[in-house]
């Protein structure tokens, strides 16, 4: 049994498009979002402080209460993480 080609991508779900990390802070900035860190202490220090995150909602800002070290791969990932969550949740 043959189907038209149009029957069959009806039949077919529409994949949704996700977007880069790059991509969701462009939208979050062009929202007036931003993930901000913040030192915990004003003493210099090699490597980096100890930081924790703000986010600036709309100038409606939230401090978060985990510490993370500055420079750091799991500063990264949360800071993609937080962005993420706000458009998803936010912004789409």
């Amino acid at each position: 049994m043959h189907h038209k080609p149009s029957r069959l991508l009806k039949r077919i779900p529409m994949a949704t498009q996700v977007l880069k990390d790059w991509e969701v802070k462009k939208e979050c900035w062009e929202n007036d979002v931003y993930v901000i860190q913040t030192p915990i202490s004003s003493s210099w220090k090699k490597g980096g402080q100890p930081v924790r995150l703000t986010i600036d909602y709309k100038s409606q800002l939230s401090r978060g209460k985990e510490i993370y070290e500055q420079n750091s791969k799991e500063l990264e990932d949360k800071i993609n993480e937080v962005y993420r969550y706000v458009y998803d949740n936010n912004l789409k």
